[in-house]
């Protein structure tokens, strides 16, 4: 993925053509060369026929007609190919994308099934009436039946149970893929984190995403318009550094909310999520995709204040409840003070009382400290 400067001096990225754009593509030759081979045949036959009716004569006449059959089934799938190549391609895609386990119990089950098939063909080839198309019915029903059972259960067929011990080193030193989302590209401490080696593997940024990202760079909003910028100069960021590869891909199974395809796209890759949404953090969870918060690493990572520590603080704003007053610490903890809800913009020594672990992180509850009491206690008076 390369970079460009806009006319407004932010930075832009975009992603040079790839392999799939050329012309003719991979999909388009799929499609056209067997056609054409259809026109060719079809061409000889015509021309056999034509050749028996008299119509046509001389030695080359059913090259002519073959080549003639060629040609007109070459042009005639043009429009065809321009047609289904993107579902063809997209099928391809899929199927590349497929998880090992799937592709393994896939082939159990055809293979399966086709033995299954030439007993079955052995057994009834005496039987009146069994013809080919029979067998070739017998063979299409046994290994799409078989095939989606053995895909179901492939829990049962996976690499690792295939493979044993040395599967489950090999697969135990293999580093997981992350799928990046829109909310931990624009927070920034992804950069941080993985700076640090705190991530392994290779990072993932699928093609909705950076679209999303930039109709929020182009967004009217001023505020928008500011997040979706600096989202790119950290995806910028990403891709520069050494530690862990990022990648744009390129994945279009799927159609409808981003959060959603994010999942699809976990869940087909077999790839962990790394976001900072909490309501996508539980949906994913639900649908058993490992989710990486970047919240909550931040949360783990905050000091411990235990029953008892004194704290020197600036009471920011009254607080919920009556008497109380809020401060913050560095790391921004909200810290609940009591009976400070009067001494806004001063700053105070307080005791720790106890703490509470929530999902959107770590609060304090603390008290004023002796000298503090005395001198609010004064002041009470005095009032």
């Amino acid at each position: 993925m390369s970079r460009e400067r806009s006319s407004d001096g932010s930075d832009r990225a975009t992603r040079a053509p790839s392999a799939d754009h050329r012309s003719p593509s991979l999909t388009g030759l799929i499609i056209r060369v067997p056609l054409s081979a259809v026109g060719a045949v079809l061409g000889l036959g015509w021309g056999s026929w034509w050749l028996d009716l008299g119509w046509l004569t001389g030695p080359n006449t059913l090259l002519y007609m073959s080549v003639l059959g060629l040609l007109i089934g070459y042009l005639v799938s043009g429009r065809i190919a321009e047609r289904w190549g993107r579902h063809l391609e997209r099928l391809l895609q899929r199927a590349a994308a497929a998880p090992p386990d799937v592709v393994l119990a896939a082939g159990i089950g055809a293979t399966l099934a086709l033995l299954v098939t030439v007993l079955l063909n052995n057994v009834l080839a005496g039987v009146p009436g069994f013809t080919w198309y029979w067998s070739l019915l017998i063979a299409v029903v046994l290994v799409t039946a078989v095939s989606w059972f053995f895909v179901t259960n492939r829990h049962y067929f996976s690499v690792s149970r295939v493979l044993g011990a040395n599967g489950d080193d090999a697969q135990a030193g293999t580093a997981q893929e992350k799928v990046v989302d829109t909310s931990a590209i624009i927070d920034g401490r992804l950069v941080d984190v993985v700076e640090a080696n705190f991530l392994d593997g290779q990072l993932l940024v699928p093609q909705f995403v950076l679209a999303e990202l930039q109709r929020i760079a182009d967004a009217d909003d001023p505020l928008r318009r500011q997040r979706g910028r600096r989202g790119l100069e950290v995806l910028d960021r990403l891709v520069q550094q050494a530690h862990v590869p990022t990648e744009v891909i390129r994945d279009e199974g799927d159609t409808g909310a981003v959060d959603e395809r994010l999942i699809q796209v976990c869940l087909r890759r077999r790839a962990d999520l790394v976001t900072t949404d909490y309501n996508l953090n539980r949906v994913a969870a639900l649908q058993g995709v490992r989710v990486l918060n970047l919240n909550q690493l931040a949360n783990a990572l905050k000091a411990a204040f235990l029953p008892g520590e004194r704290l020197s603080l600036t009471i920011a704003k009254v607080g919920r409840e009556a008497g109380q007053g809020l401060a913050y610490l560095e790391d921004g903890t909200m810290v609940v003070v009591e009976d400070a809800a009067d001494m806004v913009g001063r700053t105070v020594d307080a005791q720790v009382t106890s703490s509470l672990q929530t999902n959107m992180g770590r609060m304090l509850f603390a008290r004023l400290g002796s000298d503090d009491e005395a001198d609010h206690a004064v002041r009470a008076t005095g009032a």
